[in-house]
């Protein structure tokens, strides 16, 4: 299984370079992007949009991990008051058949 998900992972990672070259390749006029009235160094139009799309992914993942983090903490606590309360009902069925 973990062969199959590594085989997978780089198959993604290839078409997403192969992807992006092309990306590159299609938008290749260079332009400057002024950020904060700063400006920043000149690169063709497909790596500025990379760029971007990038960090937004990276920015998405960051913002995103302390809500899955709050459900893994509370998918743990559901858990354990599930077996918890089967311990109780399988006590209180050996105690009415006793």
């Amino acid at each position: 299984m973990k062969n199959i998900k590594l085989i997978f992972l780089i198959l993604a990672v290839l078409v997403a370079v192969f992807i992006g070259a092309w990306v590159v390749q299609d938008n290749p006029f260079e332009t400057s992007i002024i950020l904060l009235g700063f400006p920043l160094a000149e690169l063709p139009v497909g790596l500025w949009v990379l760029v971007f799309f990038i960090s937004g992914l990276i920015a998405g993942a960051c913002l995103s991990y302390p809500a899955i983090f709050n459900l893994q903490r509370r998918s743990r606590r559901n858990i354990k008051r599930l077996r918890k309360l089967d311990a109780e009902l399988i006590k209180a069925r050996n105690d009415s058949t006793v």
